[in-house]
């Protein structure tokens, strides 16, 4: 009978969720060390992440703004475009960006130490320094992958034509003393690398589309008291970093499902999370995605049983 117990590779956040689906899991990590990578703007549409790893999250109203040529403007198709570009590099206008929606969205909010807090119930389970061999650890268990698509790949030899195109992120963040609001502001035009800025709470998070933590911040830091009216010199800088994965350009969708259906039917590799499946999906969706692989295990695992039984 097939083992429905996988080998987690990746201990990210979509990692450690897993983790907490999979109680008797091992994870694989090749970093030497836990390190928080996603700083960016953290929001859920429901409570399943809540209610999978047992931490409240706190419900919250959003209400989001797009600010260009010195104001506030509807959603259009030249801002769209802009966007786009700024966020994936000139001529991607490629699927609907979340700037056409404008609409305030009720969210559940994460606590910031989020993710110490699945360290601390799961990190002892993790294995730090580890590059996965994919073929290796799916020989005598399943593999859950939260790896970034193309590693898996090139790890099992799985040949492809696509260009898997990412864009790195570099995120600033600041402390607004006596702030509790929740608010976006997309920036589409190329004045400045920053494409959105966020209000949590009182923390300011300003996401800007290149890896170069230096790149100079005038025409940013503007924009951002302009369209909060806040005043920026009370503002309490609290860090920078970058995201190697922070935005994705996406592939072709048939291309794509064919290479997760050769990782999982072929090498026993089940594709979790938004670079191992290589879509723009939240980690909302990492939770409905847990269950599918739950089921295809078992189904599988039911299958192996009834037909060493007939």
């Amino acid at each position: 009978m097939r083992n429905t117990t996988p080998v987690i590779v990746g201990a990210g956040l979509a990692g450690l969720l897993a983790a907490h689906a999979w109680p008797g899991a091992s994870l694989v990590e090749a970093a030497a060390r836990p390190t928080e990578v996603h700083k960016a703007v953290l929001r859920f549409r429901t409570r399943n992440v809540a209610n999978l790893v047992g931490i409240e999250f706190r419900a919250v109203r959003v209400h989001k703004g797009i600010w260009q040529s010195t104001k506030f403007v509807e959603p259009n198709i030249r801002s769209a475009n802009l966007y786009a570009q700024k966020v994936l590099g000139a001529g991607a206008l490629r699927g609907d960006r979340s700037i056409w929606n404008l609409a305030p969205v009720e969210r559940f909010i994460a606590p910031d130490t989020l993710y110490a807090q699945l360290l601390d119930s799961v990190g002892h389970r993790v294995r730090w320094g580890e590059e996965a061999d994919f073929a290796a650890l799916a020989l005598d268990e399943p593999v859950v992958s939260t790896a970034p698509l193309p590693i898996a790949l090139a790890s099992l030899d799985i040949e492809t034509k696509e260009q898997f195109r990412r864009a790195p992120i570099t995120v600033r963040r600041w402390r607004i003393p006596g702030a509790d609001v929740f608010q976006t502001v997309y920036f589409p035009t190329p004045e400045h690398a920053m494409y959105r800025a966020s209000i949590t709470g009182d923390m300011l998070i300003a996401e800007f589309s290149s890896a170069d933590a230096e790149s100079p911040m005038d025409a940013a830091m503007d924009d951002i008291k302009c369209a909060f009216g806040v005043n920026i010199t009370a503002l309490e800088f609290l860090g920078v970093s970058t995201q190697r994965y922070g935005k994705i350009d996406p592939i072709s969708d048939t291309v794509r499902k064919s290479l997760l259906f050769q990782l999982t039917h072929k090498h026993n590799v089940f594709s979790l999370g938004r670079f191992a499946t290589w879509r723009n999906i939240l980690l909302d969706d990492v939770v409905d995605d847990i269950t599918v692989i739950k089921r295809l295990l078992r189904a599988s695992s039911e299958y192996e049983l009834r037909k060493a039984a007939s």
